[in-house]
């Protein structure tokens, strides 16, 4: 049997889907008119609107009916705490989220290993009145931007950081690191047992130095580094 290959009206579809879903998650508190998603997605009005009615029926897209702003369905969050159930350690590690929360009254996180990246499962909130926010449960990183990402890259052996700094290239470029200072970063890390970072991870907030995270990996058995534990707070 010949396989589909990407250009495939079916896949076409369904990342028009996606493109739509995201362009939603990332206005989740204000909405987004037609006009906004086609803007943001780059699909044609006629067919984002097609879309964003299959998914306001669905119960995947919402509409407000006095603005007419499109958001996230409710039932997103159903499929995302099924998701996150995928990975049965975020239970075992909740009461340490909430025990290092309370002791450093900074945001603690946990992210885990998912192909090249990262994805926030979990996070919990100190009671420093300066709350650093970084991650929002879902954010997908490239393995090596942020502390915990980072701790998880150091911990692998040299021959798959080679290859990731390769795979993740054109990803890690859209953040304020380089190669050369990622790879000193692991040193140091790999040194010293945790990761560390203060540098802001996003561009053109590079001088923003009154921050900074740790994190350290969560080891397999075999030493595979599969999530990572990540504070974030003021300096």
């Amino acid at each position: 049997m010949e396989h589909e290959d990407d250009r495939s009206p079916e896949h076409r579809n369904v990342g028009r889907l996606l493109a739509v879903l995201d362009a939603l998650s990332t206005a989740s508190s204000v909405g987004l008119r037609l006009t906004d998603v086609v803007e943001a997605t780059g699909i044609g009005k006629t067919t984002a609107h097609r879309i964003l009615a299959g998914l306001t029926s669905q119960g995947l897209a919402d509409q407000d009916e006095e603005t007419n702003r499109f958001f996230i369905g409710l039932k997103m969050l159903r499929w995302a705490n099924a998701a996150r159930e995928r990975f049965s350690l975020a239970r075992l590690v909740e009461p340490a989220l909430v025990r290092i929360a309370r002791q450093t009254q900074d945001t603690i996180y946990l992210v885990v290993r998912t192909g090249d990246e990262i994805v926030c499962l979990d996070y919990r909130e100190g009671s420093f009145p300066v709350r650093v926010l970084t991650l929002m449960v879902g954010d997908r990183r490239p393995l090596g931007i942020g502390a915990g990402s980072l701790a998880i890259l150091a911990a692998l052996p040299d021959a798959e950081v080679d290859r990731l700094f390769v795979s993740n290239a054109e990803a890690i470029a859209r953040f304020p690191f380089d190669e050369v200072r990622l790879r000193k970063m692991v040193a140091f890390a790999r040194q010293h047992g945790y990761a560390y970072n203060d540098i802001h991870v996003f561009q053109g907030m590079e001088n923003l130095t009154e921050m900074a995270g740790i994190g350290v990996p969560i080891c397999k058995g075999d030493g595979t580094p599969v999530a990572a534990l990540h504070l974030t707070g003021i300096t």
